[in-house]
């Protein structure tokens, strides 16, 4: 096994002068089905590292991935074989799968790394496809040197053999999705529709059983307004568990709120999400119905105002994503909003809604003692709701950015519009989502009494 090892180390050495385009030749690979194997199981373990990395640390292992291996490494067999076959040359068939996979480590780890720049270092997304395609480009660029340095020298046309032969070994990158369905080594929970194996069913007993108490749980915490004070109550709705980015956008958004704003002990977040189903009530049209009343039962409707932060998927007809498979769950409507506020006696209303096509939400809640915020106008797509976020843009730009450091409500909701046209510019998002903001005169005044009344609380003096 020493033996192999070291082969081993020596091809990958000569790999690594391969896919830099540094002199090697095919002398300096050691070619056995030994190496074949080694090949393999290493190319594999640097995949389930790089998918960690695209999926993140939420995500969980799946052996499903195992299938890409096999398909791809049946698939380099072939193409090498038909390839020996075409050019005459039998030592191709393994030649060929050992000189690429040798030199394929480096290419894996500059195919991974603009997914790691944007989750760690905040990469714009014009400049993570600008790096993948290159990245790709690198790839193909390799197969045909890889075909190049395994002919035999000497034989005619051997750079237009590899050339021919290099396209070949590079288009399954491209078909290999419409052969068969690829896997990664680590999934997040909306891949199958959201189920998730690691959690229980939102359907099944044990879930259904505790969402109740978890609901009553959450209300009856919920405290008194205080008399002769503009009091701030909140209530966070994650819609889609087929995107985690959703509930962390929430839970942050929550605790800006209480950490900052007051809404300790007068805030809480319904969510739907695989892990949160035991320990937190779900985010359902009824839960947002029954959470409205219990507020609008507990303040002072003259005085007391409630913040609704809405976070989901939009679609084109407007209508906000409510998501928790297999559960089928009511969807979220601007009316349907309108209409809750309205029969909780909710009066002072700020609403924000981080979703596509979420501009409709101004027009069915604006009025003179409403705020609505939305992520987009009504005939855009907002952003940064993938997978690999940690919250959407206007989510991070309005609560981790704006209300976590500013004393003005007002200014911290402009500075997060502001700052959402920043990183789609940056980003090089066309069209750019145009976040609305509607603010009625008499909750102009309002917010000026909720930031007095903050500012007094964060000071400890009495209002």
């Amino acid at each position: 096994m020493r033996n192999e090892l070291a082969k081993l180390g020596r091809n990958l050495f000569a790999g690594l002068r391969l896919a830099l385009f540094l002199p090697v030749s095919r002398l300096a690979f050691r070619i056995d089905v030994a190496q074949l194997l080694l090949l393999f199981a290493l190319s594999a373990l640097v995949d389930v590292g790089s998918d960690w990395v695209r999926y993140g640390p939420d995500a969980y292992f799946s052996w499903y991935g195992a299938g890409n291996e096999i398909f791809g490494a049946g698939v380099l067999l072939l193409l090498a074989a038909l390839l020996a076959l075409a050019f005459g040359q039998a030592e191709l068939t393994l030649a060929i799968p050992i000189l690429t996979l040798a030199a394929y480590p480096p290419l894996q780890a500059a195919l991974t790394l603009p997914s790691a720049l944007q989750r760690w270092a905040s990469l714009p997304d014009a400049l993570a496809t600008a790096l993948e395609t290159l990245a790709l480009a690198w790839v193909v660029a390799l197969f045909v040197r890889a075909v190049a340095v395994a002919l035999a020298p000497g034989r005619p046309r051997r750079w237009p053999r590899a050339l021919a032969g290099g396209l070949l070994l590079a288009t399954p990158m491209w078909l290999a999705s419409t052969i068969m369905t690829t896997e990664p080594w680590w999934r997040q929970p909306a891949v199958h529709g959201g189920v998730d194996p690691r959690f229980p069913s939102p359907a099944s007993e044990a879930v259904l059983a505790t969402q109740q108490d978890l609901l009553d749980n959450a209300l009856s915490a919920l405290e008194d307004e205080t008399p002769g004070t503009a009091d701030l109550y909140f209530v966070g709705f994650a819609g889609d568990a087929q995107n985690d980015v959703f509930r962390k956008d929430v839970q942050t958004a929550q605790r800006v709120m209480d950490e900052r704003w007051n809404t300790d002990g007068r805030s809480l977040a319904l969510v739907n999400n695989p892990r949160t189903m035991l320990d937190t009530p779900m985010a359902t049209v009824t839960n947002l119905r029954a959470a409205l009343n219990e507020i609008g039962a507990l303040i002072d409707p003259d005085e007391d105002v409630v913040m609704v932060y809405l976070a989901s998927h939009g679609g084109r007809d407007h209508v906000l994503e409510v998501a928790l498979p297999p559960l089928e769950l009511a969807q979220l409507s601007p009316a349907t909003l309108r209409t809750l506020l309205d029969d909780a006696g909710i009066k002072w209303r700020i609403v924000v809604v981080s979703a596509c096509y979420s501009g409709a939400f101004v027009d069915a809640l604006e009025d003179e003692r409403t705020l609505v915020m939305t992520a987009s106008q009504g005939d855009r797509a907002s952003f940064g709701c993938s997978q690999r976020s940690d919250a959407t843009y206007l989510g991070e730009a309005l609560f981790s950015e704006g209300l976590a450091r500013s004393e003005s409500l007002l200014a911290a909701f402009e500075a997060a519009k502001k700052r959402v046209a920043e990183r789609e510019i940056a980003a090089g998002h066309q069209p750019p989502s145009n976040p609305q903001l509607s603010v009625g005169e008499a909750m102009a005044e309002k917010l000026k009494e909720l930031e007095r009344g903050g500012a007094a609380r964060r000071s400890g003096r009495t209002v």
